[in-house]
């Protein structure tokens, strides 16, 4: 049996591209959930079998931000799905199809209730990686009160214009209904310019960091909080490249940026569950974090002589290992047994 192009709702190809972009959406929302839920267990069960009287005070907050935004996220999706099945199976016979539905119900409860959630947990993704950010560029030689003074500038206009854009929603205030303003706009591009500035400052200074310790180690030291990998959790680059995708689509009126709205809340969550599970799994960067890493030095005593070639020079001998590090001998005359060993940043010299 072949499709019938009849049965093809009487609606502009916009609007039936908008309709396309909004199910699909919701389709790739409930995918991205899925992955969340799992992610979510996994660094709740870290956070707590790590937890103890002693260091409860480290793991809690993260134990209580990430169980927030799980419940958030799970409200979010429960009411994603309810409208969806009001606009296309419900009130399908709506005039307009589900799209001038959409348009039409956004105040209804069940729409409110996704429309706070997904406001609340954007506010505590911009939040966790302005605090990320904080973290990374402790011990900077700018202060680091004048790096994050535009980013938290940003941060709490982004609230306000959140909740500008939650009682416009929600709101029969002559305030809102008579006003030509429409909050959406500024207030989404907003918050995802925050994001995206603060991924580009996260990924600067952890190339700084990569730079540094591959200079004076090598690139095999600090690899778990330098790597390429590293720097895409760390800076919520997933996120943030998702949100340009949306900012694009939203202020080019792209139908299909529907979608990505509706997908936007979940990738958040799975954004900030990537990195409290690498702080989790202790790999996340901290505030000596830098220290740590250049106290893991090499000690001549764990390198095995075996390992070693060497090659005569001027009466001197340079012996380089399997692992890279070398070690310059010079001897005084003919007296080897009178060398004296000293080691020093990873260097040994015998005199």
């Amino acid at each position: 049996m072949s499709l019938n192009s009849s049965w093809t709702p009487d609606e502009s190809s916009e609007t039936l591209l908008a309709e396309k972009g909004w199910l699909q959406g919701t389709v790739a929302s409930s995918i991205a959930y899925g992955i969340g839920v799992t992610l979510f267990f996994m660094c709740f069960h870290l956070l707590i079998r790590q937890m103890t009287r002693t260091n409860y005070k480290k793991s809690l907050p993260l134990l209580i931000y990430i169980t927030i935004d799980f419940i958030l996220g799970t409200l979010f999706m429960a009411s994603l799905a309810d409208f969806t099945q009001f606009a296309f199976i419900q009130y399908r016979d709506y005039p307009g199809g589900p799209n001038a539905f959409e348009n039409a119900m956004f105040g209804i409860p069940v729409d409110n209730v996704g429309n706070v959630c997904g406001f609340l947990m954007m506010a505590l993704s911009d939040g966790l990686v302005v605090w990320r950010c904080i973290v990374i560029y402790k011990g900077c030689m700018v202060p680091v009160w004048i790096i994050m003074l535009f980013p938290c500038l940003m941060f709490a206009a982004s609230i306000v214009m959140g909740i500008m854009w939650l009682l416009q929603l929600t709101s029969n205030s002559p305030f809102f209904t008579s006003t030509n303003i429409n909050y959406t706009a500024p207030y989404l591009s907003l918050s995802l310019a925050l994001n995206i500035i603060i991924t580009i400052v996260i990924v600067l200074r952890l190339l700084t960091y990569r730079h540094r310790i591959t200079k004076a180690l090598g690139s095999r030291f600090g690899a778990q909080y330098t790597s390429i990998a590293a720097m895409i959790v760390e800076s919520a680059a997933l996120y943030s490249t998702f949100s340009l995708a949306l900012l694009v689509l939203f202020l080019l009126k792209n139908p299909i940026s529907a979608s990505f709205i509706e997908l936007l809340p979940q990738i958040q969550m799975l954004a900030m569950l990537l990195i409290v599970f690498r702080v989790a799994q202790g790999k996340g960067w901290s505030q000596d974090t830098m220290s740590r890493v250049m106290a893991s030095k090499p000690s001549v005593q764990a390198i095995r002589m075996g390992d070693f070639g060497y090659s005569l020079r001027d009466g001197s001998k340079t012996f380089t290992g399997s692992s890279g590090i070398e070690a310059h001998a010079v001897y005084k005359g003919n007296d080897h047994d009178s060398a004296e060993a000293i080691v020093e940043e990873g260097r040994l010299d015998t005199y």
